[in-house]
């Protein structure tokens, strides 16, 4: 079983119960997370926790292991002139806010004349979804150093006044 710390390397699908393919590394390269850093979405983290390297598995995961509930909360109704001013929007327009000391990323699900529906719920939520997952390789808290890194392009480009942290 793998500890909080351990950085592993894995290739994944993830897919929707009808079959959509929404995000996979498998054409690509794999990716490469710390289990306990937050990178990855809960359910995904606990699946990958219980794999030995080489081992492939299908995880089905609730909203509220995945990508969170949906949440009315989470609409907003603002007037088009002091949000937006001239600029011009559509709906299905995603942006960027700052609402209350925080910045949301929100989309324009409705525009009824002054009035524009923003939705802050990501599109992911509220939905079950499906990963394939394959644990391609381990890297142990205790160990030292970075592992063998030479496949990736950033650590090939690094010269002798690098700093490695």
């Amino acid at each position: 079983m793998l500890k909080t710390g351990d950085t592993v390397k894995v290739h994944y699908t993830g897919k929707f119960e009808d079959g959509y393919v929404f995000d996979s590394t498998v054409a690509n390269e794999p990716i490469l997370f710390t289990i306990g850093d937050e990178m990855m979405i809960q359910g995904f983290e606990d699946a990958v926790r219980t794999m030995h390297v080489g081992q492939r598995k299908t995880v089905k995961l609730k909203p509220e292991e995945a990508y969170g509930t949906y949440d009315p909360n989470l609409i907003f109704v603002v007037k088009r002139s002091e949000v937006f001013g001239d600029k011009q929007i559509k709906k299905g327009d995603e942006l960027q806010l700052p609402i209350e000391d925080e910045i949301y990323a929100l989309t324009v699900i409705d525009i009824d004349g002054e009035e524009v529906k923003l939705d802050g719920n990501s599109e992911m939520a509220g939905r079950d979804v499906i990963f394939d997952i394959e644990l391609l390789d381990v890297l142990d808290a205790d160990d030292e150093g970075f592992g063998d890194f030479e496949d990736l392009e950033d650590f090939e480009e690094m010269d002798d006044n690098s700093a490695y942290y």
